[in-house]
């Protein structure tokens, strides 16, 4: 029972911290429609797509090696196994959307309004990619160790160079333009704020553009997976 509290409490207690450093003692302040909106909350809004992808792709770097009983000695296929991280970190997405919503409704003194739920659709998509570049990472860290020292370095990199803690307006142009591009975590987290704060639908055809990339890295990822799985157990 307390684990589940626990789970619930932690990013509350971070959605505080954030809140308070960087609202209060760097001043920082949101510019553009939602700057009126609680930066603890805006942050957060961020916050929980960019640590879903990270915590995605982190425990793809080392998902082979720690399910090694599993692929040497039973006759569970190995290409279950980032469809199984994908689901624990989707979890972890519901109780930190949850923890969001009791921080909202403790900040605004309201419910979201019914566009909210639209963020789920936003995940779900991000969970394609997800996957598939997981699938990637989990297959080539089996034959190359150094690979679960790269991915972290590079999903905190990813946290800087995503509308999290900034608008991508506040951007130079030809930087803004480059970071839209390149990375993936520029339209679902500026979405999300349109579906939390600003009750909009979400851009249909930024979202079929986004769904048909990550289908596209998917497949790739699951082939890639499907070769590599074939050696697996004589290199864990």
């Amino acid at each position: 029972m307390f684990g589940l509290v626990w789970t619930l409490m932690t990013p509350m207690i971070l959605l505080l911290i954030y809140g308070f450093v960087f609202s209060q003692v760097f001043k920082s302040r949101w510019v553009g429609e939602v700057q009126d909106e609680p930066y603890a909350l805006l942050i957060f809004s961020g916050l929980m797509i960019f640590n879903f992808l990270s915590e995605t792709l982190n425990g793809s770097s080392s998902l082979v090696q720690s399910n090694a009983l599993l692929v040497k000695r039973t006759t569970v296929s190995p290409r279950l196994l980032p469809y199984a991280l994908t689901l624990s970190t989707l979890f972890t997405f519901v109780i930190n959307s949850l923890a969001f919503l009791i921080m909202y409704v403790w900040l605004k003194g309201e419910l979201p309004s019914p566009f909210a739920l639209q963020i789920y659709v936003l995940v779900l998509a991000v969970a394609i990619f997800a996957t598939g570049v997981g699938m990637i990472i989990s297959a080539v860290s089996a034959y190359f160790r150094d690979v679960q020292q790269i991915v972290p370095l590079l999903t905190t990199a990813l946290l800087f160079f995503s509308p999290v803690f900034f608008p991508l307006e506040s951007l130079p142009d030809g930087i803004e333009k480059v970071v839209r591009t390149v990375n993936p975590l520029s339209y679902p987290i500026e979405q999300s704020k349109n579906v939390l704060f600003l009750d909009r639908w979400l851009s249909i055809s930024g979202l079929a553009q986004y769904s048909i990339a990550a289908l596209i890295v998917w497949w790739i990822g699951s082939r890639v997976f499907k070769v590599a799985a074939r050696g697996f157990a004589d290199v864990v």
